[in-house]
């Protein structure tokens, strides 16, 4: 039996309103896996998963928001 690991990024304006989001899920093993793994085994699992997740919503956002802005500019070029 698995658990879900769940990251989940946004950036907002000043009124609340999402702009850009990113979001990663990955599986990670259930405290009764992790003890019949062994800890080395359990956290490497865990730790890789995080890691991925973490990579993966920071890679998204980025480019989400980078992507707003150049069309944001490109709509309109005399703005700075």
């Amino acid at each position: 039996m698995n658990k879900k690991l769940k990251f989940t990024v946004e950036i907002e304006d000043e009124n609340g309103k999402v702009i850009a989001a990113s979001e990663s899920e990955r599986m990670v093993p259930y405290i009764e896996e992790m003890e019949e793994q062994g800890f080395r085994q359990a956290f490497h699992t865990l730790e890789t998963a995080i890691l991925e997740s973490r990579k993966e919503v920071s890679d998204g956002i980025l480019s989400d928001y980078l992507e707003l802005a150049s069309l944001k500019k490109r709509n309109n070029p005399g703005e700075k």
